[in-house]
């Protein structure tokens, strides 16, 4: 069995963070670990708190990791602190980490910023250049972008194709592969894979929920979970795409305004978990 580290933040009500990548590493047949960088009480609809844990027991935490177990792919998330996002980086040069996927957890669904701008910096003009593939959705791209070319005045994504300009200012810009997720797009569910010299439109069902708190989260660990597994960027990410779309079809509800994806829903459709134990 292949081993999925995920450095992220936790979801208290377990629908994103580490414990929605637990349940998607379960869900796709690897061993998943996780290293804590923040703890945070939120739920479906807001972040109310976030609590950073001290850069020694981040450091602890990745170092009694990669001592004792060969890690096959990397998935990181909420990184709030510019201190905790260093180590990070420095951490994972000296382990010659491999097969990252960086999730860049910057703007919540609502469009509030839920990082530091200078841990925002650090990551587009550091930990972005260790990645093998970050995964911004479309206000994170609009912000990275803004970011890169030092320019305010960067319009809003409305349109596949510019989904395809911001990506390959980003791709260019980091050398690696950049999925740019068009989820909120108004009329598509297309998403854009690329690098400096490909380009993939995968387009995909839309489906009309509300439920989809950890989507991005999903989406980042089950690419991580198939990269460790082998396969090419192309098939990690097709993969990971249809692995969330049944996980959404396989939502929670939680109340009236929102719900959560089912990373094991899927599963558990086809088991009968009573006539396991």
């Amino acid at each position: 069995m292949k081993n999925v580290l995920s450095i992220a933040g936790s979801d208290c009500s377990a629908g994103a963070g580490i414990q929605a990548d637990l349940k998607t590493f379960v869900a796709n047949g690897v061993y998943g670990m996780t290293v804590i960088t923040s703890i945070t009480a939120q739920n479906t609809n807001e972040v109310r708190m976030v609590e950073d844990v001290s850069s020694e027991m981040l450091k602890n935490q990745i170092e009694v990791i990669f001592d004792e177990i060969k890690i096959d792919s990397i998935k990181i998330g909420m990184l709030n602190s510019k201190e905790n996002a260093e180590l990070i980086y420095k951490e994972l040069i000296k382990y010659k980490a491999k097969n990252i996927v960086l999730d860049p957890v910057m703007i919540s669904t609502s469009g509030k910023s839920l990082i530091k701008d200078e841990t925002k910096n650090f990551l587009i003009n550091n930990l972005f250049k260790i990645a093998d593939i970050i995964t911004p959705n479309l206000d994170e791209t609009k912000e990275i972008v803004k970011i890169i070319l030092n320019n305010e005045s960067v319009e809003n994504i409305d349109s596949i194709e510019k989904m395809e300009v911001y990506g390959k200012i980003i791709a260019d810009f980091t050398k690696k592969w950049v999925l740019i997720k068009g989820g909120h797009l108004s009329n598509s569910a297309v998403d854009i894979l690329m690098n400096k010299d490909e380009i993939y439109i995968l387009e995909g069902e839309k489906i009309s929920s509300n439920n989809t708190h950890g989507t991005g989260c999903s989406l980042s660990s089950a690419i991580a979970s198939n990269l460790a597994k082998g396969y090419s960027m192309l098939e990690a990410v097709k993969k990971a795409k249809n692995f969330v779309l049944y996980s959404i079809k396989n939502s929670v509800e939680f109340g009236e305004i929102a719900g959560t994806v089912n990373q094991m829903g899927e599963i558990y459709k086809n088991i009968d978990i009573e006539k396991l134990y």
